[in-house]
């Protein structure tokens, strides 16, 4: 089967004029974080596009681009700039170019490198205005080891439970596109909770990305249906359901292209986040072609969380 989406590529280092179009979005995202490195407002607003939402890492946290920009500028005054930079080895950003001839959108995923936090992930999408690529979604997040997932989200749950986060109102399912890429998300959820490996995993298309919630957790779709395969096998599916959700047509003349964030609820592990993108493929139907999912550590938590996850890996 053809792939219904261009191939992935990595890029980190500035894009020449005869680039392909992965490669100046990822120089795009190399410019906005460099410019946040340095405190440089205006260059790192000029890389983020007019409709920006800047998801944060507690569900709280959901900014447009007037109001992050709002936020971010008394920070620069003071010349107190955030570093993030993305890790070059073992290929660990990855961009995809959107299926459409104008060769105008694409999604990305990448691990960071954070002077406070240590390592962080992002998700998004980005637009092409003319030459510039700009960000249109970004996700934040800080994936949580393995060996310390239950020990950590057993505290979140504890401290949500005492002091409620209220999840940032999203933007609603309003087109039939992102209608229909909804019900395909509530089948994923669905699927999983009765470990129905046929029908959870026919809701990806074939060239799709999976990322767990350890950040060594990228998967293609054959990979990590390998990985749960044998749980589904034994009637081990997983329960997470969604509580908020919020979805984004892509500006494509195709209408083909949504991309999403929720937040979910576990009994396992209370609050998670998943993001990502869906693709309406020739035959019209919506799959998924890139899932994210991690766990939202509160502000409160995130410094002492962080810097234990940094002793852990010394």
């Amino acid at each position: 089967m053809l792939s219904l989406v261009a191939a992935a590529v990595i890029m980190t280092t500035p894009a020449a004029a005869s680039d392909p179009p992965e490669a100046a979005a990822a120089a795009a995202l190399e410019a906005m974080h460099a410019a946040a490195a340095r405190s440089d407002g205006a260059a790192w607003a000029d890389r983020l596009a007019p409709g920006l939402v800047w998801v944060g890492n507690e569900t709280s946290e959901r900014w447009d681009r007037e109001a992050f920009l709002g936020f971010a500028a008394p920070v620069f005054a003071r010349g107190e700039g955030w570093v993030y930079s993305a890790r070059d080895s073992g290929g660990q950003r990855h961009v995809t170019l959107a299926p459409d001839p104008c060769a105008c959108v694409a999604w990305f995923d990448e691990v960071l490198d954070s002077v406070t936090y240590g390592t962080a992930r992002g998700e998004g999408m980005l637009v092409r205005d003319g030459e510039t690529w700009r960000v249109l979604r970004y996700a934040l997040s800080y994936p949580i080891p393995n060996d310390l997932a239950n020990g950590m989200t057993t505290e979140i749950k504890a401290f949500e439970a005492a002091t409620p986060i209220v999840d940032a109102p999203g933007e609603a399912a309003d087109t039939p596109e992102e209608e229909a890429a909804a019900g395909v998300l509530d089948a994923l959820h669905e699927a999983a909770s009765r470990a129905d490996s046929a029908v959870y995993f026919d809701l990806f298309t074939p060239d799709a990305t999976y990322i767990g919630t350890d950040v060594t957790e990228h998967w293609s779709i054959a990979e990590f249906r390998a990985y749960a395969e044998p749980y589904f096998a034994r009637g081990r599916g997983w329960t997470y359901t969604p509580r908020s959700r919020s979805l984004t047509l892509a500006p494509l003349d195709c209408r083909c292209v949504v991309w999403f964030d929720e937040a979910l609820d576990s009994q396992s592990y209370g609050t998670s986040r998943g993001t990502g993108v869906l693709v309406r493929g020739a035959d019209g139907r919506w799959r998924i072609a890139l899932y994210a999912l991690t766990f939202p550590i509160p502000n409160a938590l995130a410094r002492d969380m962080m810097a234990r996850i940094r002793a852990a890996a010394e």
